[in-house]
């Protein structure tokens, strides 16, 4: 059998040609443009993060500093300095993470290094409101005995051991999940269940219950006089933490226990999320600070120490005169 022939006039196999040049210019172009897109969304990104790191950077960098030489040390800016530590971290690797990938600098171990850093400030920062929220709870509830048997030194202990626990559980994931090129299973599995029991069955239910009595204690005090700035400063930075920052935390936990990849789309996004909620922080503060004074400009300083230089007023439960305490301290041995 004889194979089939086609004959084509020169005019049919030109159109052929061209067509088949068009399909493949058109081919080569969505493969070309495509690229450009996610070349341009990424740069887009990587400005934008920038431009919430490097602010929140500056700021977190003048409490820091603030914190350390202009107020007093009380057991509640033990907590706000570490925390405020945390989220300098996260945002510096962050910005060093937007910088190297927009320069397309290569180093493994740098961002290795990188990563490992934010989330471990990320988790740090989780366990250090979760500590502050219970302290402040623990103020209210218990106001002769946070006074009376608080141990001194209690701020500094709790927060070495919170770090060392961020240390525990970031290097568990980073070493098992996120520094390999696929995840060890069922190590990497397992790592995330023992992040997803601590991080939702018990750290993020104190917080959301020791703020839920501090809100009630708020909105029930019906003296006429302002409620205490650190219940509005913890609750609203814990607020803050929930709305932008536990989104991430989901979404990676979820991909643990899925094989759904597309999820990873959002992660760049919930990581500047994150960004946002660190940078905030210090903007929180000073704006707590400086409410309810209109009239007078009030500096940086005078709002910050507003809050964490602040007496309870004389209907406070915190408010215990020291004859009292001496006396609340015998009953109490």
């Amino acid at each position: 059998m004889e194979p089939m022939t086609v004959t084509m006039s020169p005019l049919e196999s030109t159109l052929c040609t061209k067509n088949e040049s068009l399909d493949q210019t058109t081919w080569s172009s969505e493969h070309m443009t495509e690229p450009l897109f996610n070349v341009e969304r990424a740069h887009r990104y990587s400005y934008m993060s920038l431009l919430i790191c490097v602010p929140g950077v500056t700021g977190n960098g003048l409490l820091i500093w603030f914190l350390i030489f202009c107020v007093k040390r009380k057991p509640f800016t033990v907590y706000i300095l570490h925390l405020a530590i945390a989220d300098f971290m996260v945002l510096l690797c962050s910005s060093i993470f937007q910088l190297v990938n927009s320069f397309h600098f290569q180093d493994d171990t740098l961002m290795s290094y990188v990563v490992l850093l934010m989330i471990f400030g990320y988790n740090t920062g989780l366990h250090l409101l979760t500590a502050i929220s219970v302290e402040r709870c623990l103020s209210v509830l218990y106001p002769i005995w946070y006074q009376c048997r608080r141990p001194k030194h209690q701020s500094a202990v709790a927060c070495t051991l919170l770090w060392a626990l961020s240390v525990l559980v970031s290097g568990l994931e980073n070493f098992f999940c996120l520094l390999q090129n696929e995840p060890r299973f069922p190590e990497c599995r397992y790592v995330y269940i023992f992040s997803c029991v601590l991080t939702f069955l018990v750290f993020v239910p104190l917080m959301v219950f020791s703020n839920l009595i501090l809100f009630i204690q708020v909105c029930c005090n019906l003296k006429p006089r302002q409620p205490a700035k650190l219940y509005v400063t913890v609750m609203a930075t814990v607020v803050l933490f929930l709305v932008f920052a536990m989104p991430m935390k989901g979404i990676i936990v979820y991909y643990s226990n899925s094989r759904d990849e597309s999820v990873w789309r959002f992660l760049p996004y919930l990581n500047m999320l994150s960004t946002v909620n660190c940078s905030v922080n210090p903007i929180v503060y000073f704006v707590v600070g400086s409410v309810r004074r209109r009239k007078s400009r009030k500096s940086l300083k005078e709002a910050l120490q507003r809050i964490f230089e602040e007496k309870p007023g004389p209907g406070s439960r915190e408010n215990i005169a020291p004859g009292q305490r001496s006396r609340a301290s015998t009953f109490l041995h």
